[in-house]
């Protein structure tokens, strides 16, 4: 829709929020971002956040801000007893069928769930030093999987818009990625050697052994499964990213980018030489550190011979505080690591993209996020689940249509390299053929 027809609405705040513009102007950015509306100081349509308010405006309660809301010299972060006392004040109703203003406070519940403030509140990390999902708003209100901020946005626009369901900007679509955490079957090349000798005089298991031989180094390893999945993606009409490690010496990361460099040159040449993405997925305990962040992408750009824009942090590893300002720093486009790594969920509470926002520095970013939702290890592999297939399949069928619901967009992580799980390839081909 061409802006000049989207409804213009202006912005009203009630006393104390004053300090608080530039985060409640964010939520409004997303919200323009997504509906067909726009800010006008002159409009007669008025969004009015906290007490008070014109006559007419439609007036939404303030809660999370100012009270539960510390802006210190390390920026925004949660005032966990304050948070406490107002958290159920943020729920929204699992279902609203007028186009009145919303009884609960949405722009704070958007806020809470986009930039990831929540995460800044005390909590006990898992064993990776992630949020885990038992700590969210989401799990504390028994919410499951509900897009909360997709839910309290439609509230929204939809007293703003005057319509039920409000139409929308965005469109469904499908993002499959590949994160390459191992070029090879493995990590360096001896590996494979040394546990084959294992099998064969400590375990006796010659036949055991030869497999693993065979595995680690005549597998056609890494062209036959990043085919395979190029293969997969154009089979249903979708363009597949594959997302690969800088050089890193960190034992939980792969050190590929070093050790076999002309090997991932070819892989990720052929990758863009078929139309398909190739991008950036950084290292271990890089979340929160910007020099070694930047360094492992330098040395994927060497190697790749171009600049990477998008990707995911390994592991899933994330700092709501530091991460958003390292990939905007570097000039990032797309960051798609918000997810639970045990859920199929949407960790920011939306299944569209959307603008990042520093939390140390207070303002909106031009990276933008993705949550992804429906990952292979997350559903098969007995990894973190014991999901049978058809649990599997239904549980990511109900994340893609959530997606549909809300015109988003599905984000499917399938790792390179030989699945773990036995119909693990027949899967995401059922399932792609499904949503895509």
């Amino acid at each position: 829709m061409p802006e000049a027809e989207a409804k213009p609405y202006r912005l009203s705040l009630g006393g104390g929020l004053e300090p608080f513009r530039g985060e409640i102007e964010y939520v409004c950015d997303v919200l323009d971002a997504w509906y067909p509306m726009r800010r006008d100081a002159n409009a007669k349509t008025v969004l009015h956040y906290g007490p008070g308010g014109p006559g007419e405006a439609i007036r939404i309660p303030a809660r999370l801000f100012p009270r539960a809301v510390d802006a210190g010299a390390d920026g925004l972060r949660l005032d966990a007893s304050a948070y406490e006392a107002i958290a159920r004040d943020l729920l929204p109703p699992a279902r609203t069928e007028d186009t009145g203003a919303p009884a609960y406070d949405a722009i704070g519940l958007i806020f809470l769930m986009l930039t990831r403030i929540e995460e800044r509140c005390p909590h006990e990390p898992d064993r990776y030093g992630r949020f885990p999902f038992e700590a969210s708003f989401a799990a504390r209100f028994g919410l499951g999987n509900a897009p909360l901020a997709d839910r309290a946005a439609e509230h929204l626009a939809a007293a703003i818009l005057g319509r039920r369901p409000p139409p929308r900007r965005t469109s469904f679509s499908v993002m499959l990625t590949h994160d390459v955490d191992r070029l090879r079957a493995y990590h360096r090349w001896h590996e494979p050697l040394r546990h084959a000798a294992g099998d064969l005089i400590r375990r006796g298991r010659p036949a055991r052994a030869l497999s693993r031989l065979h595995d680690g180094y005549a597998s056609g390893e890494p062209l036959r499964s990043m085919r395979d999945l190029m293969g997969l993606a154009e089979r249903h009409g979708l363009v597949s990213r594959f997302y690969a490690m800088g050089p890193s010496d960190n034992a939980m990361d792969s050190p590929y980018a070093a050790t076999m460099a002309g090997t991932l040159r070819q892989a990720l040449h052929e990758i863009r030489d078929r139309g398909h993405i190739v991008g950036f997925h950084p290292g271990f305990g890089t979340a929160n550190d910007p020099g070694r962040w930047m360094a492992q992408k330098s040395g994927l750009e060497a190697v790749l011979g171009d600049r990477v824009t998008e990707g995911r942090q390994h592991v899933l590893g994330y700092d709501a505080a530091a991460t958003p300002d390292i990939w905007d720093d570097a000039g990032m486009a797309l960051d798609a690591t918000l997810a639970y790594p045990e859920r199929t969920h949407f960790r920011a509470g939306t299944c569209r993209a959307f603008p990042s926002f520093s939390l140390r520095h207070r303002r909106k970013l031009a990276l933008r996020q993705v949550c992804t939702s429906v990952m292979d290890f997350a559903l098969l592999g007995h990894r973190y689940r014991s999901l049978t297939r058809n649990q599997a399949m239904d549980e990511a069928l109900r994340a893609a249509e959530v997606c549909r619901r809300f015109d988003g967009t599905l984000v499917v992580l399938y790792h390179t390299g030989r699945p773990s799980h036995p119909g693990t390839a027949e899967f995401f081909d059922e399932f792609l053929a499904a949503v895509a």
